[in-house]
């Protein structure tokens, strides 16, 4: 009997994407798994739960620390038939390679254009993330997009939550001469970076993914926030071993919109340049402080799966 999986949605695009990404992963991994409960309009993927899908399935907990591994595991030894993703697993280890979702999240009928090699492309951030948003979120400080100017030598565009708020202000004073593109919606914005070939990653999941399934030539990533292991050793969205990309170091922040963080947008950072051996060595650090979480997770869904089944 065929496995089925449900996913809940949480969040927005970026976090549904990658939802949906992980379920794909692990039916790589099996071979055979109907997928449902996913609506991502933007790229005209939908599926509707059907009516006779279990009441009480197995929930996959975890948040990010769910495998796609163990989930496959546990699908291919029978122990898991209906199940209901309520996680979002944001590990490397739980997706293909960037080429395995081009068909997936596919917009070749959308007639945009991006941004050459003469340009590096940030992604503004901002709309409800410059309140208090989320902690491990916020706007990146003028001192990384200094870093990123004079590394690559492009020049540098603006685009996306672009307002009348303080951030886009200053950035506006800042960057005279830069383009300045607020958003035209959040495909269009999505393919602009994704078709272009310099991009500089704002801390959010959009952004992150646009990136990453990217053709991009260069791609800035700032250890920041939910990218920045140190402050999230749960979350590992650090492709290494993707020559594409240039990490810049930040130290752990948590962005609370208080007149000291907004000051701190405007103090000059350092942001070195990590390589691949020191973004490893993080990431090992990061595995280590949540193995034991790790553990008793696993061990919690082998167990409920166990029982569910008996």
């Amino acid at each position: 009997m065929t496995a089925r999986m449900k996913i809940r949605p949480l969040g927005n695009m970026g976090n549904q994407m990658l939802q949906y990404m992980f379920a794909l992963s692990v039916r790589d991994r099996v071979g055979d798994l109907d997928i449902f409960g996913h609506d991502i309009p933007f790229w005209n993927i939908t599926a509707p739960v059907p009516a006779n899908f279990s009441k009480n399935p197995l929930i996959l907990r975890g948040q990010q620390l769910i495998d796609a591994d163990q989930v496959a595991s546990l699908i291919r030894k029978g122990k898991i038939r209906d199940c209901e993703m309520h996680a979002l697993g944001f590990q490397m280890s739980n997706y293909g390679s960037p080429q395995r979702y081009e068909s997936v999240f596919n917009a070749e009928t959308i007639d945009v254009t991006g941004y050459g090699s003469d340009h590096v492309v940030f992604n503004v951030r901002g709309a409800e993330i410059l309140k208090r948003k989320h902690g491990d979120y916020g706007p990146v400080p003028l001192s990384f997009i200094d870093r990123v100017i004079k590394q690559s030598g492009a020049k540098p565009v603006f685009m996306g939550q672009l307002g009348d708020d303080f951030y886009s202000q200053r950035l506006r004073e800042r960057y005279a001469g830069a383009i300045f593109q607020p958003s035209r919606g959040a495909l269009i914005d999505f393919e602009v970076l994704r078709r272009s070939h310099q991009i500089a990653v704002a801390v959010s999941t959009f952004s992150w993914v646009a990136a990453w399934l990217s053709k991009a030539q260069i791609i800035h990533l700032p250890l920041s926030g939910i990218l920045n292991p140190r402050q999230r050793p749960d979350i590992d969205l650090l492709p290494e071993n993707d020559e594409r990309y240039r990490f810049y170091d930040f130290q752990p922040r948590r962005w609370t919109a208080s007149p000291a963080d907004i000051d701190d947008l405007w103090a000059p950072h350092e942001h070195r340049q990590l390589d691949a051996a020191q973004i490893r060595h993080l990431k090992t650090q990061a595995r280590r402080k949540t193995a034991f979480a790790k553990m008793i997770n696993r061990i919690k869904l082998n167990a409920r799966a166990t029982l569910k089944l008996a």
